[in-house]
């Protein structure tokens, strides 16, 4: 595996640009695995909605490069009381992960976890908690140690899988 970086998503102009060329294939995945198509306009809202919580300390969103190649990104938050729909207070939730499929199958993936659960880890947070896409996203967090418990998101109703005790390193 080549050197793998991460650089924090800032709210600018070019890390937009560089953030929607992952947002774009990773929603369409999504969309495809789910038989369904979200307008591009929208895609570029949701990707702006990501960007403009860059800020806030509660959110973990880095872009992963291999050398000086894109190879992905993490987002993930705390979950707080104050936040607005389904929470878990205290639980950290990955919000939306994504590796290219030319770095997939190559350690990438779990390297970018295990980077996403260190900053869990150092903000206090030892349970985490994520709804997995059922074609490409269960196998994987399964791999990663989270099991599904059965519930499922009254946002997406997809299952929600979870995680506890962090073992990153």
């Amino acid at each position: 595996m080549k050197n793998l970086r991460f650089e924090k998503l800032r709210n600018t102009k070019e890390d937009f640009e560089v953030f929607l060329s992952l947002i774009l294939p990773y929603c369409k995945e999504l969309d495809k695995n789910a038989g369904r198509q979200t307008p591009e306009e929208t895609l570029i809202g949701f990707a702006q909605s990501i960007l403009n919580m860059a800020s806030d300390k509660d959110r973990f969103i880095e872009l992963c490069y291999a050398g000086n190649e894109l190879a992905g990104f993490i987002y993930g938050k705390v979950d707080r009381e104050s936040h607005r729909g389904y929470v878990r207070p205290g639980w950290g939730y990955v919000m939306e992960f994504y590796v290219k499929p030319e770095y997939r199958r190559k350690g990438f993936g779990t390297a970018m976890y295990k980077r996403l659960e260190n900053l869990f880890i150092s903000n206090g947070v030892s349970k985490i908690w994520l709804t997995a896409d059922p074609v490409t996203g269960e196998p994987f967090w399964s791999a990663m140690g989270f099991r599904n418990s059965g519930e499922r998101s009254p946002e997406n109703d997809l299952y929600i899988y979870e995680k506890v005790g962090g073992t990153a390193q």
